[in-house]
């Protein structure tokens, strides 16, 4: 998970990706855990109120850096669907 960041969350057709296509060189591929899988996670932006369990969670941060070393970008040159496809987030404080 991202530092700082409470809750993460993973796109379903990414996790897809993940489960059945995913290549074995990308650096994050096999570290990354969502804590949870959301439909259309994409159409997200930040600052957007997601409700799981009826826990009420605010996105904080759409996306992931890549990094430099990752052998998947350096082969490709783009890169993977999990850049994308996450994003982290922060319980709702109550006012």
């Amino acid at each position: 998970m991202a530092a700082g960041f409470e809750i993460s969350f993973i796109d379903s057709e990414v996790k897809r990706w993940l489960q059945e296509k995913a290549p074995d060189d990308g650096i994050c591929l096999k570290r990354f855990r969502a804590d949870f899988t959301v439909d259309d996670l994409c159409s997200f932006q930040e600052g957007a109120s997601i409700t799981i369990g009826g826990e009420n969670y605010v996105i904080a941060k759409t996306g992931k850096r890549c990094f430099e070393e990752c052998q998947l970008l350096q082969r490709t040159g783009r890169p993977c669907p999990l850049a994308s496809g996450v994003a982290f987030g922060e319980k709702e404080k109550s006012i």
